[in-house]
């Protein structure tokens, strides 16, 4: 847990004398807290926008926080975005995005990142949003007609 991301300040105010007492309290997210982020983040059924698709990259370039877009994203022969299968247990901080694809070109592919993402096409602008990058380590090399499968799984 992130110390400083998870506080609460109480401060009270004296009249008369200004005086201030500060109180630092932990933030304790309830399971309907944690039920309505994981839902708001990730479930595209409950009625909201959500992160709720998987692009893959066959670029090389190591991912870093401050990316907007997925460079090298496949749109092509099958490998293009999915929605992605959404999975979490109730009062459980974990959810899971799953995604699977089937290589139809000719030719062997890398595929070397993968993101979460939020619209069904690539904008190719910073107006993209990527929620999660990874590294595909080992990378997966695919032959015409292979499967490549990714279950993501996100602590919230």
């Amino acid at each position: 847990m992130n110390e400083k991301h998870n506080k609460v300040l109480v401060t009270i105010i004296r009249s008369g004398t200004g005086e201030r007492t500060v109180t630092e309290c932990r933030n304790l997210r309830t399971d309907i807290g944690t039920n309505w982020q994981v839902n708001h983040m990730f479930n595209s059924a409950a009625g909201i926008s959500a992160i709720s698709r998987i692009a893959i990259s066959s670029r090389a370039t190591a991912p870093v926080s401050g990316d907007t877009d997925l460079k090298g994203e496949e749109t092509a022969d099958g490998l293009a975005r999915q929605l992605g299968t959404f999975s979490h247990t109730a009062d459980q901080s974990l959810a899971t995005l799953s995604a699977e694809w089937q290589y139809t070109g000719a030719s062997v592919v890398t595929i070397e990142k993968a993101a979460t993402v939020y619209g069904a096409t690539d904008l190719g602008t910073s107006a993209d949003t990527h929620f999660t990058i990874t590294a595909v380590s080992p990378v997966a090399i695919l032959n015409s007609n292979d499967t490549i499968a990714i279950d993501w799984g996100i602590n919230v």
